[in-house]
């Protein structure tokens, strides 16, 4: 390529110089593509609970993957079907879990979560009724373990890290994963919390695997689950992902494999046999708090350098420090950033909180939860969806997590408000925070009527 020197944010690996363009290069490509139309397989096992059927936890973990696929999916599999195995064994023991357990190894999930979205599509109302939770993994490693999830299921997931035995270290891999962040952790807020704060934050969940369909969909509190940090990398998705590599270097003797069995285990049975459903509505308000800072962050950032740029712009800045003899000219200004009215959506996080308190006290007063109290709980989650979607993408229901409309994974959280603005579609955003304050709103009026029950 010739042309003039690329950017550095667009340089790439190779040892060479990059260029904007044209030629002389001329390179010529020829592809081939298997359009075939071949069977997928989910494979679904269901053990019926002995006091509430009713009631479901879903545990899956997908089953295909490119090429050998040791690390991605089979790791997490496996683990899977010795944590299935353990249940079954438990409930021949006579130790049969309360609600009804169903886990699935879903197929088609490296081609777009094929095999999850058409079952949970297909099953919609069934699971909106009756799903209390859904639990995913997916590749595993070795090192510290990360939890991604509904905020409502943070602190009951502190309490499983808790009872789980790090393989390396012999402490307990909340400790561990304590450690990691009062070290590695990426801003020092993130660091202090570490070390203050009762319990570890999980983190929202934006897309890649197939709790999409089950969370953003549906609105089933789901979580996701694995371990890593210190597994070797390069082998993802390629034909060196195999069981020969996997055992030399990610995970020798699979030992973060039982781990995530017993890590996983725990947090199934848990959620299957719990007289009241461990839901905690404090750490969800916590967490929505930071979000809402984050997004007033966000708004005043793009205000203050909007501001900045397009007065250097008008004061001919650019114009001085440009290079004349190239291409390049001065940016067009933007328009100016506006004041945005955030109090609709903190007055709703407000009455969230004084809820939210309010349940605790009903939920560690020991009194017994009925079926109809924990139907009510497993199914606030369903509160925070819309059907009509989030603008621009309708199937993406949740209003408080999302994958990024131009991050692919990547969570955004309150979506329709924080991509309003970084969109710069200002006049959208009023409505927005007025549709995330409503959500809100609606969690707690189902809190309410929990705690007057």
């Amino acid at each position: 390529m010739g042309g003039e020197v690329v950017p550095e944010a667009w340089r790439g690996g190779l040892p060479i110089t990059y260029h904007l363009g044209p030629g002389p290069a001329r390179v010529r490509l020829k592809l081939e593509f298997d359009w075939k139309m071949v069977t997928a397989y989910n494979v679904i096992a269901r053990m019926e609970g002995t006091e509430l059927p009713d009631q479901w936890v879903i545990r899956g973990n997908h089953h295909d993957g490119w090429n050998h696929g040791a690390a991605d999916p089979l790791s997490g599999i496996v683990a899977m079907l010795a944590e299935a195995k353990a249940v079954s064994r438990l409930a021949q023991s006579g130790y049969p879990p309360a609600r009804t357990i169903v886990y699935a190894a879903w197929d088609a999930e490296e081609p777009g979560l094929i095999g999850s979205t058409e079952w949970a599509e297909h099953h919609a109302e069934e699971l909106q009724e009756h799903a209390v939770v859904y639990l995913n993994t997916d590749g595993n490693g070795r090192g510290f373990v990360n939890v991604g999830g509904s905020h409502v299921l943070e602190r009951f997931f502190n309490e499983v890290m808790k009872d789980v035995e790090d393989p390396q270290t012999k402490v307990s891999v909340q400790e561990r994963r304590r450690a990691n962040i009062r070290i590695n952790g990426r801003s020092e807020k993130i660091r202090n919390e570490a070390k203050n704060r009762s319990d570890l934050r999980i983190s929202p969940l934006g897309s890649g695997s197939d709790y999409t369909p089950f969370l953003q969909h549906l609105g089933i509190a789901s979580a996701n689950m694995g371990f890593g940090g210190h597994s070797g990398g390069g082998s993802y998705h390629t034909m060196y992902d195999t069981y020969e590599h996997y055992t030399k270097w990610i995970d020798p003797g699979l030992v973060y494999g039982q781990t995530l069995a017993q890590f996983a285990g725990r947090a199934t049975l848990r959620l299957a046999n719990a007289p009241r459903l461990p839901f905690d509505f404090q750490g969800f308000a916590d967490n929505v708090a930071g979000y809402i800072e984050e997004i007033e962050a966000l708004a005043d950032g793009m205000r203050d350098k909007t501001a900045t740029d397009n007065q250097d712009i008008h004061e001919g800045v650019y114009g001085i420090i440009l290079d004349p003899t190239k291409s390049f000219g001065p940016p067009l200004p933007k328009p100016e950033v506006p004041y945005f009215n955030f109090a609709p959506l903190k007055n709703a996080l407000a009455r969230l909180e004084d809820s939210a308190d309010a349940y605790q006290t009903v939920a560690i007063s020991g009194a017994p939860a009925s079926a109809h109290h924990n139907y009510l709980l497993y199914t606030s989650e369903r509160e925070l969806i819309r059907e009509q979607g989030l603008a621009g993408r309708p199937w993406y229901k949740h209003h408080i997590y999302a994958p990024g409309f131009y991050t692919g994974y990547g969570v955004k959280t309150i979506p329709g408000v924080r991509e309003a603005i970084e969109q710069r579609q200002f006049d959208q955003v009023a409505g927005q925070i007025e549709i995330a304050a409503q959500v809100l709103t609606n969690l707690t009026v189902r809190l309410d009527e929990l705690v007057e029950r």
